[in-house]
């Protein structure tokens, strides 16, 4: 004879039985998936453990995701290898990936698009006897200097990085942090053509239209 089951009696039957499992498991990559997917898996356990800036901070691999997500939908790029680069721009940068160990997982177009949106720090001689705001001017300079020389497909993937950076910025930056961001926003757009990506480029113009009264860095 069955006797009735109550409704926690059911809930504590079930749970012995069903276990809750992760949507993407971190421990491993997807299997047969494409690059893009092992790319954006890879990415997220890369960042796992870093966060955005500002009170109530989103975890940091969204904005790798975001970034993406312009490159292939306000940019039009679908070719994979940018795409992969668009999620792993950070990687070498914030994470301390190696180029060829991108290399070895995600080929040398990726690896080398990735090198390039990765910010190269001034040696110690070149900082030796400088003040804080004399590092930031070397630094914005060496980072225009970069972007000058970069591929139209890593222009592209900047871009978006400044877009989606620059509209946090306006949100967790205040005082002079928040006017030189503007500014250096500004240099970024001069040296990044239109044409790159007309929409990006004008989304971002319009969250700077004015030129920051402070100007850190004269002559650059």
């Amino acid at each position: 004879v069955l006797l009735p089951m109550s409704a926690a009696a059911r809930i504590r039957a079930m749970s012995k039985v069903w276990q809750p499992r992760l949507c993407y498991d971190l421990s491993m990559p997807p299997e047969s998936s494409s690059a893009l997917q092992e790319a954006l898996w890879f990415a997220v356990k890369q960042h796992r453990g870093q966060n955005r800036d500002g009170e109530h901070p989103l975890p940091y691999a969204t904005h790798p995701v975001e970034v993406l997500m312009l490159v292939r939908h306000m940019a039009g790029i679908t070719e994979e290898s940018v795409l992969c680069a668009a999620v792993l721009h950070d990687t070498i940068e914030d994470c301390g990936v190696t180029v060829e160990e991108l290399k070895e997982r995600f080929g040398s177009q990726v690896a080398k698009m990735v090198e390039e949106l990765s910010r190269k720090e001034p040696s110690a001689n070149e900082i030796q006897g400088l003040t804080k705001d004399e590092i930031w001017c070397l630094r914005h300079y060496l980072l225009i200097q970069e972007i000058r020389t970069m591929s139209p497909q890593a222009l592209a993937v900047k871009l978006a990085d400044r877009y989606s950076n620059i509209k946090e910025s306006l949100k967790t930056k205040t005082g002079p942090k928040r006017e030189r961001y503007i500014w250096q926003t500004r240099r970024i757009l001069d040296a990044i053509p239109k044409e790159i990506c007309p929409v990006l480029w004008d989304l971002t113009t319009e969250l700077v239209p004015a030129e920051p009264t402070t100007v850190p860095c004269e002559g650059l």
